[in-house]
């Protein structure tokens, strides 16, 4: 027969027991919950990644055949302001558009190396992920 002493020793350890095991098993759903949160937002990272590279890339076309349509343009006046060099003046139209033609190569330029500089640093994030 158990004593009062032992019954009451023997419910604190069922009771003890049962709240470590509730302690337990709600730290390993949060833990379950705080991973799967996570995995969610790097798949979304990646997700975003591949919409700013397809995004990034096809602006970079864009911006690449304006580069080459405005510098073409411009280096025929170019050649033509520096053929008549002699008979313009610095405020002629010829002069004035090739300065802006010139002003609006080395902006599309600066565009350019931005976007090429986006897409490999993405990759590179992409690839630091993949590891």
């Amino acid at each position: 027969m158990m004593t009062k002493k032992k019954t009451h020793s023997l419910w604190r350890v069922i009771v003890l027991l049962a709240l470590i095991t509730a302690h337990l098993s709600l730290i390993t759903s949060c833990g379950n919950s705080r991973r799967e949160e996570i995995e969610a937002r790097k798949k979304a990272l990646i997700e975003h990644q591949q919409t700013e590279l397809q995004r990034a890339q096809e602006e970079l076309a864009i911006i690449d055949s304006m580069l080459q349509a405005v510098g073409n343009e411009h280096d025929q006046l170019h050649q033509w302001v520096m053929e008549h060099a002699t008979k313009l003046n610095d405020d002629a139209p010829e002069v004035i558009r090739l300065n802006r033609l010139r002003s609006h190569r080395d902006s599309l330029q600066v565009q350019w190396q931005t976007l090429g500089a986006k897409i490999r640093y993405i990759k590179q994030k992409q690839s630091e992920m993949a590891k």
